[in-house]
């Protein structure tokens, strides 16, 4: 009689153990799983948001949009600053396109839009001479 009570405790405990680690890999699973699809989600997006090259870095992606108000382009080795209708010129600036850096020329050569005053300036007092 002894035996089958110590037994039938043993079995209990056993039982109890089984059921909790079967409970604790439920939600061990339901997190990692999530965590998961959440980090495999996450990668995705960036790998979908990185810059093809080295020139394209500059640009964002499709679904954002950012209005700009100036727009420097090269004439007779010169910078002119139009606004972004591309036709009213804004200013006309002493800057020589050949002194400035290649990577810089190229972004101008398509029309290198700024988005406001501010940053107008800036890029202006640094290229001034």
């Amino acid at each position: 009689m002894y035996m089958n009570k110590v037994n039938g405790i043993r079995i209990f405990c056993i039982l109890t153990v089984m059921f909790c680690v079967c409970c604790y890999q439920v939600v061990f699973w339901k997190d990692t799983n999530e965590t998961f699809e959440t980090e495999e989600t996450e990668s995705s997006a960036i790998w979908e948001w990185e810059p093809e090259s080295e020139t394209q870095e500059h640009l964002l992606p499709v679904t954002s949009t950012i209005d700009y108000k100036f727009v420097i382009v090269e004439e007779g080795d010169y910078l002119t600053v139009y606004y972004a209708d591309r036709e009213t010129v804004y200013e006309y600036t002493d800057i020589r396109y050949s002194d400035l850096e290649d990577n810089l020329r190229q972004k101008i050569r398509k029309g290198y839009c700024i988005q406001d005053e501010a940053v107008l300036f800036g890029f202006l007092e640094n290229y001034s001479s």
